[in-house]
């Protein structure tokens, strides 16, 4: 599974998970032929390519460049060999590291953006259910068993017993480092809840208070985006992966993990009273058991549910980087552009675009609700509504035709022409996104019986039904 693409020069990194879910390396050398990006050109242009056209069967031309656009990474990695190919793009899920912070608390709740306060406690939750709480406030080795014990206790409902250890950092500036240097870039993924917003943040602006240079926490010194999450190393947070695709919890009353928890698992984050610091000063050992339930609370919850595999299947699926898997407009730029390439069509800029202004376009239509109460209400759900109208009428940026007044559709336009209600007349011949949306949703078929198959085999072996 396809972890990142960087470009560093005149070599192309590529980082994808193996079959033992570890972080592994391809490093390609760009020749000097691979230096350029698809560019829309005239008919009379002496350097259009013979063989190649733009989606919309205009003329490109090679533009050399330093650096690769996205287009022309996803080009990259569809020609690359068969082998290659199947390391990159198995379907291999990550061994997952899960990660809590605690910090100094004052009157104020914790600005992760300003990052005021020290951090006090780092817990790691291993694949192999290592729970690893790094401190500065040292706890006596009785006090490492006691807790140990209790974290067990907690969860002995659910059958499942962690390895706790402790270790003890002379200093904040000690603890950040290790865990960004020795913890972090070796992480295939790390994840937490609310841990790219909060956790991560925080610890990235400490860090840089403290003086530490946050890029040693990537195995190739980089960090992405706007939040400066390491190269290299799986990222994801937990929260908004369970907001935005769990279908297990029908009711979700909020997205605190003391009621997640519940819901998931029926197990509660530790309760205490007072304040967190209070717990920090006056009873420091289970100030270290509340920061690895939490850490573990995540872990289990993922275990029962499995809703990051739902992230990681759309960014395999779509053989794009688990970075973009929330954003549908990557998944459909690389479903589309390697759907062109088969047909020898690319994604190229198109420079006379430029300057036009952008529009705005009607989204999907709202009735105005009849207020009252009503007797004998129906409610119509339709089996992939917005894809089946698209495959119907044959949507696709290639075979919009033209726009028509939809009172004269009828009467203007020949036979072998789709037109839509609101006018839009369409291509008959088959679409790129038409192609691609029929295959999906043939996958989509398939695999909903499949489970239906599998769940009717497991209530059947559960009962001892022999079938």
């Amino acid at each position: 599974m396809l972890l990142d693409i960087k470009q560093q020069g005149n070599t192309i990194w590529v980082s994808y998970y193996n079959l033992d879910g570890k972080t592994r390396f391809k490093e390609y050398a760009l020749e000097s032929s691979d230096m350029f990006n698809w560019q829309v050109c005239d008919d009379t242009d002496s350097r259009q390519d013979s063989k190649i056209k733009n989606w919309d069967g205009r003329p490109v031309k090679k533009s050399r460049t330093k650096y690769l656009n996205k287009y022309r990474l996803i080009e990259f990695l569809a020609k690359l060999g068969f082998s290659d190919r199947e390391l990159i793009f198995g379907y291999n899920f990550p061994k997952t590291y899960f990660v809590d912070i605690e910090v100094e608390v004052t009157d104020e709740f914790p600005d992760p953006s300003e990052a005021k306060t020290p951090i006090t406690a780092i817990c790691v939750v291993t694949p192999s259910k290592q729970a690893i709480v790094l401190a500065t406030k040292n706890l006596p080795k009785d006090q490492i068993n006691k807790v140990g014990q209790k974290i067990n206790k907690h969860f002995e409902e659910l059958n499942v017993t962690y390895q706790f250890e402790f270790k003890k950092f002379e200093s904040e500036y000690d603890l950040l480092y290790t865990f960004f240097y020795k913890f972090v870039r070796n992480f295939p993924m790390m994840t937490g809840w609310n841990y790219v917003n909060f956790d991560w943040k925080y610890m990235l602006n400490r860090a840089k208070k403290l003086g530490i240079d946050p890029t040693i926490a990537s195995p190739t010194g980089e960090l992405l985006n706007n939040n400066e999450l390491p190269a290299h190393v799986g990222c994801m947070d937990y929260m908004d992966i369970y907001a935005k695709w769990d279908r297990s919890v029908d009711i979700k009353e909020n997205f605190k993990l003391d009621t997640v928890g519940k819901a998931v698992l029926g197990i509660n984050k530790v309760k205490y009273d007072g304040t967190l610091q209070d717990l920090y000063e006056k009873e420091y050992p289970k100030f270290i058991f509340y920061n690895a339930v939490d850490t573990i609370l995540v872990q289990l919850i993922h275990e029962k549910i499995k809703t990051m595999e739902i992230a990681l299947t759309i960014a395999h699926m779509s053989q794009i980087s688990i970075f973009k898997a929330a954003s549908p407009v990557a998944v459909t730029e690389s479903l589309i552009c390697k759907s062109l390439l088969d047909k020898n069509l690319v994604m190229a800029k198109d420079f006379s675009n430029l300057n036009k202004k952008s529009g705005k376009f009607k989204g999907a239509f709202v009735k105005d609700p009849i207020v009252g109460m009503h007797h004998a209400v129906a409610c119509f759900d339709f089996a992939s509504l917005y894809p089946s109208i698209m495959r119907q009428m044959n949507v696709s940026p290639e075979s919009l035709i033209k726009k028509v007044d939809p009172s004269k559709r009828n009467a203007e336009i020949a036979d072998d022409r789709i037109v839509a209600v609101n006018g839009a007349v369409y291509n008959a011949e088959t679409s790129i996104l038409k192609d691609i949306l029929s295959d999906l949703y043939s996958q989509r078929k398939d695999y909903k019986k499949k489970s239906f198959e599998l769940q009717q085999k497991a209530y059947n072996l559960e009962r001892g039904i022999s079938k």
